[in-house]
């Protein structure tokens, strides 16, 4: 009996929740980081290379109970979203972008990323540039990182863009 007391603390240290370290939640950063880049990678070739099922690329991405907010402010669940994108395919050529002012957080199985997302592109010949500020939040699924919540907004020049009366 002399070892209870030793055996019950190991016990208890045993059955702490493990919190996650500095260096942990710095390499979850990262990843998220590289989750982000890597969609917009993948759209890039999806829009200006076709032959992608962009569904399957947005299921890659995405948790399936996911949410978008438009920066008209509406909300749409991920199906929307994927219409969209496929209505928009054939007529988006040119595609490129730039990922600026990116900040990761993690919190161990959830995590933010916070950036402003610069998108160029042709839709149907007529030149467009977005700028675009963008809250992700994600849950870790596995060893991968799913967006569960997007929301962006738009600056006036953007808004512009998108509800001018063009000849």
């Amino acid at each position: 009996m002399k070892y209870a007391p030793l055996l019950a603390l190991i016990t208890l240290i045993a059955c702490q929740p493990n919190e996650p370290t500095k260096e942990s939640l710095t390499l979850d950063e990262r990843d998220i980081e590289a989750t982000v880049h890597n969609l917009y990678v993948s759209m890039k070739k999806a829009y200006n290379f076709g032959e992608v099922d962009t569904d399957s690329l947005l299921d890659f991405y995405y948790d399936s109970s996911s949410y978008y907010v438009t920066p008209w402010a509406t909300t749409e669940i991920i199906d929307s979203t994927k219409n969209r994108f496929r209505s928009a395919h054939g007529h988006i050529t040119d595609f490129d972008f730039s990922i600026e002012s990116f900040t990761a957080r993690s919190y161990g199985k959830s995590g933010t990323a916070f950036f402003v997302l610069r998108q160029d592109y042709m839709v149907d010949g007529q030149e467009r540039s977005e700028y675009l500020p963008t809250t992700l939040v994600l849950e870790k699924h596995g060893d991968a990182w799913k967006i569960v919540h997007a929301h962006r907004s738009a600056d006036p020049e953007t808004w512009a863009q998108w509800f001018s009366k063009r000849s």
